[in-house]
């Protein structure tokens, strides 16, 4: 949820059982607005909250220019007033996402992942760093957007659209409305095949039903009581959510999660 938005987006987590206490809420407006500030941020979004053993780590994300995802820098809190800058590992690999040990809540903690080549050390992974791979994984894997929310600049800049209006009704139960949140990954050409109509700025993104795996039953749909709001939820990052209200500009993410993967998805849903 973009900071700016922020106090118009609580509401709506209630519609999928989702709170924030109105203490913490007041303490996250007021730290994550100096943040933005101090840090000479463009842009800055509240992720949500990662469930430790003995501590929740609270994880918000910005960036300094107009393009949303150049140098964009990750954050961590554990009460909401003091925000932390999280470094990009030196060199961090795909395989920490099999990690299963739960969260600490000690950020200096370390896991090990047992190698199985012979000879080969054990890698050490501090829990700092995982944390980061976390919202790393969950922002390239799992978060959408409504098809529109974004728009490619004539630079070549990923920035929000200020005049995104919304998905109408009909559109927001269709999971190929939503793309990715994150600069594209996959060939033009491919994203914009078989549209009947697209707009270049706004259709270049990778879209959600054909880029996660097994295609179309990553994620799963649920309406609100009113039928305006539609909430989908990631079945790989289990706590992801994202969702949209009909013909407006208002949409976001939560994530409240325990920062495991669910790796047993592809034996849990019918191919």
């Amino acid at each position: 949820m973009e900071i700016s938005n922020f106090s118009q987006l609580i509401p709506l987590l209630s519609n999928f059982h989702r709170t924030i206490p109105p203490t913490l809420q007041l303490k996250l407006e007021s730290s994550l607005t100096l943040l933005k500030q101090d840090h000479q941020l463009n842009k800055l979004f509240f992720l949500g909250r990662l469930e430790a053993h003995s501590v929740n780590y609270l994880l918000a994300f910005g960036s300094p220019g107009g393009d949303l995802f150049h140098q964009r820098k990750f954050y961590y809190s554990r009460n909401g007033i003091d925000w932390l800058l999280l470094l990009e590992p030196s060199d961090w690999s795909e395989e920490w996402g099999h990690i299963w040990s739960e969260f600490t809540g000690n950020a200096g903690f370390a896991f090990k992942i047992r190698s199985l080549a012979v000879g080969s050390p054990n890698v050490v992974v501090s829990e700092q760093d995982r944390l980061w791979y976390v919202m790393h994984a969950i922002l390239r894997e799992a978060v959408g957007v409504p098809r529109g929310a974004l728009r490619m600049s004539s630079d070549s800049h990923v920035v929000l659209n200020p005049f995104f209006q919304g998905l109408t009704r009909e559109e927001l139960e269709e999971l190929g409305n939503y793309q990715h949140f994150r600069r594209p990954e996959r060939p033009a050409e491919e994203n914009l095949r078989g549209r009947t109509e697209c707009n270049l700025s706004m259709d270049v993104f990778d879209p959600l039903e054909v880029d996660v795996l097994p295609e179309g039953k990553s994620f799963t749909l649920r309406m609100d009581d009113s039928d305006q709001l539609a909430i989908w939820s990631s079945l790989h990052w289990l706590g992801l959510d994202f969702f949209h209200k009909a013909k407006t500009n208002m949409y976001g993410f939560f994530y409240h999660g325990d920062g495991r993967k669910n790796w047993d998805l592809p034996f849990m849903v019918e191919l």
